[in-house]
């Protein structure tokens, strides 16, 4: 069995704080698709068309200001899917392909400027967990296995407890290299963060496309949740 939690304490300082759960197994992603290439396209163009302001836009300055609340500068280590929206804000900008799974996460983060990110599961531990770090846990940054960190204490942070490996830095900055999707990946968990108005119901909007896009175009067989003050940890069997 595999446990993922949220602490208690991230509920309480970000109380509209939801975190949409997809698990999907015997993923199929190796190869291309032109029709996901097409849709990722098409959601990148939108972005340009119509751009967002990353410091005013409610999706998008709800997680400045989350950022700031643990005392991180989102100007220098902005969240994830606001990088991505000022890449792909910039007419003629193309991203690319990696893999299928990627471009599911990259589509669904630009549609709704939400995080959305995912991982191994067969690469995480039995126990993971959106914590405050103490500064005691290690993280090889995405492509720098050789690299080793530390968080600073007081960070947010996703990390496998048993091993202390962090998978995620600043709650949706920079994923770690252990964890990464590969073509080889088979079995993930993909974590849609949303904050601010209408949380609830724009996870489960999120989660619910990311499911069916991978059952789409990975033949995935998914299973999914929603993560809640109420209900701040979810286990599966893999």
């Amino acid at each position: 069995m595999v446990e993922i939690q949220i602490q208690a304490d991230i509920f309480k300082e970000y109380p509209t704080f939801r975190r949409g759960i997809v698990v999907a197994r015997n993923v199929h992603n190796q190869g291309h698709s032109r029709a996901l290439e097409a849709r990722l396209a098409k959601v990148i163009a939108g972005a340009a068309e119509n751009p967002r302001d990353i410091k005013s836009d409610p999706r998008t300055a709800v997680w400045n200001e989350a950022h700031r609340q643990f005392n991180s500068n989102p100007n220098k280590f902005p969240p994830a899917h606001c990088a991505l929206l000022k890449r792909v804000q910039k007419s003629g900008t193309q991203i690319p392909f990696i893999n299928k799974i990627v471009a599911v996460m990259n589509y669904n983060s630009i549609k709704d400027a939400t995080p959305v990110g995912g991982d191994d599961l067969m690469h995480a531990g039995q126990c993971l967990e959106l914590r405050y770090a103490t500064g005691s846990e290690n993280f090889s940054p995405l492509g720098r296995p050789d690299v080793s960190e530390h968080p600073y204490p007081g960070e947010i942070i996703y990390v496998a407890a048993e091993s202390n490996e962090v998978m995620c830095r600043r709650w949706n900055w920079r994923n770690g290299h252990k964890t990464r999707i590969t073509e080889e990946t088979q079995t993930i968990i993909m974590n849609i963060d949303v904050l601010g108005e209408q949380s609830e119901a724009r996870a489960v909007e999120t989660r619910d496309r990311v499911a069916g896009m991978l059952e789409e175009f990975c033949q995935a067989q998914t299973d999914t949740t929603l993560l809640t003050p109420s209900n701040p940890f979810y286990q599966l069997a893999v």
